[in-house]
């Protein structure tokens, strides 16, 4: 077995808490590795990478059953009420004065 794997199954028979710690770990060690003068395009770049990686090592792990699953709720903007007379933000306005 490989080490990587050594790892794996470790933070599989950990509880949540120590699990999220972990996570967050792993991700403060992304960011301060490397030169400490990135700009905050690199540094977001590696937090992207660091997030793919974590996702896929889970999804390897069989923690997660998909590496990126799509989202829940697909926001849809939905069509606005018409009301009758003044806007609705004019009134809330006066409501608060």
């Amino acid at each position: 077995m490989s080490t990587l794997e050594e790892i794996v199954n470790a933070a599989k028979a950990l509880p949540p808490e120590q699990r999220a710690e972990l996570k967050q770990r792993l991700e403060s060690l992304a960011i301060t590795e490397g030169n400490g003068e990135a700009s905050a395009v690199d540094e977001s770049q590696r937090r992207q990478e660091l997030h793919v990686r974590i996702h896929r090592a889970l999804y390897e792990a069989g923690l997660v059953s998909d590496p990126n699953p799509p989202p829940k709720h697909p926001r849809k903007r939905r069509p606005p009420i018409k009301v009758r007379g003044k806007p609705v933000s004019e009134t809330i306005i006066e409501d608060r004065r």
